[in-house]
């Protein structure tokens, strides 16, 4: 009898639990989100940076993380702040195209960090030949590249996820065993281990390479120097703010990963309510954490990068003055 009071009693605490994180959470992520995006899209859209590869990955990773939290974290915020209900647990059509968007923009932003990883490489290297091979051209192709093959992978969601599932992590979610083996692989390996160990490969490189170019001699032409050290202040700037985002988005994002391997392995095991209800907890606050790469590196971008605070100073600036020309 006791045992079915304990139980009783431990599943209603699990579950205002996970409402009291997710209720929490959503608010700093949303309004963080919004703002810090936002504010991305005004910096990295500026003329003086976008000559730079690495920025229009920033510039284009930053539209996807907002996309990303618009997405993902309004239609549960709405339900919780303004007891909106959530459509997208409802109504099939809904919960198809938002999984389709998540998951898609999740996946390009992700890669898009990886392709800004391998930019830093090859800029930082010493041979001229590789690094020519960063330039827009190859930007854009490998950004369409990825797009489109981001879009084909996730594209069977549509058939995949469906609304009012019962007995699921969530209400909208995969319907059949094979759709959810396949989506939790494909999110753990697609979206995050293959991007983290690629970036962690790069990345390591990027700082040989820019060690090994600290030993090389300057110039002696004073006026190269300068323009040369100029140019190397400004690259080291973008890579300590990459690889400060690599280390955040693999912290954040591996839990994940690990969870899904975990639903994966244990798919067929018999589970009793109590186990349901711990599961849900963790899984509702791990999806969380995924979300907190798409809404902090405008703040990560502030504290480590000189040249995206002298430009968003610049742009602020810019619009303190306009704003003083109409009174």
């Amino acid at each position: 009898m006791s045992n079915t009071s304990t139980t009783t009693l431990y599943i209603p605490t699990l579950k205002n639990i996970s409402n009291q994180i997710t209720f929490s959470m959503s608010i700093i992520i949303l309004v963080s989100g919004l703002i810090g995006n936002l504010l991305n899209c005004l910096v990295f859209g500026q003329r003086s940076l976008r000559s730079k590869p690495c920025v229009i990955y920033f510039l284009l990773a930053s539209i996807s993380n907002l996309i990303v939290i618009i997405a993902g974290v309004t239609p549960g915020a709405l339900q919780s702040f303004f007891k909106i209900p959530n459509q997208t647990e409802t109504v099939p059509v809904f919960c198809k195209l938002r999984i389709i968007v998540l998951f898609t923009m999740r996946t390009i932003s992700s890669w898009l960090l990886t392709l800004a990883t391998v930019d830093r490489s090859l800029i930082s290297n010493t041979n001229v030949h590789r690094r020519r091979l960063s330039n827009l051209k190859n930007t854009y192709i490998c950004i369409l590249i990825v797009s489109i093959s981001s879009c084909l992978i996730w594209v069977q969601a549509g058939y995949c996820f469906d609304a009012n599932l019962i007995g699921t992590p969530q209400k909208c979610y995969a319907k059949s065993d094979i759709c959810r083996i396949f989506n939790d692989l494909a999110q753990s390996l697609i979206t995050t281990i293959i991007p983290a160990l690629v970036m962690l490969a790069f990345g390591l490189l990027t700082i040989r390479n820019i060690r090994h170019t600290q030993q090389i001699k300057p110039s002696t032409d004073p006026m190269s120097t300068t323009i040369s050290r100029n140019t190397r202040k400004d690259e080291r700037s973008l890579t300590i703010m990459l690889l400060a985002q690599v280390i955040l988005l693999t912290m954040f994002t591996l839990p994940q990963a690990g969870q899904k391997f975990y639903l994966t392995y244990s798919f067929y095991h018999t589970k009793n309510s109590s186990q349901r209800a711990l599961e849900s907890l963790i899984f509702n606050f791990v999806l969380l954490l995924t979300y907190i790469p798409s809404c902090i590196p405008f703040y990560l971008y502030t504290i480590t990068g000189v040249i995206f605070r002298q430009t968003l100073f610049n742009v602020l600036k810019k619009g303190f003055d306009l704003i003083n020309c109409f009174h």
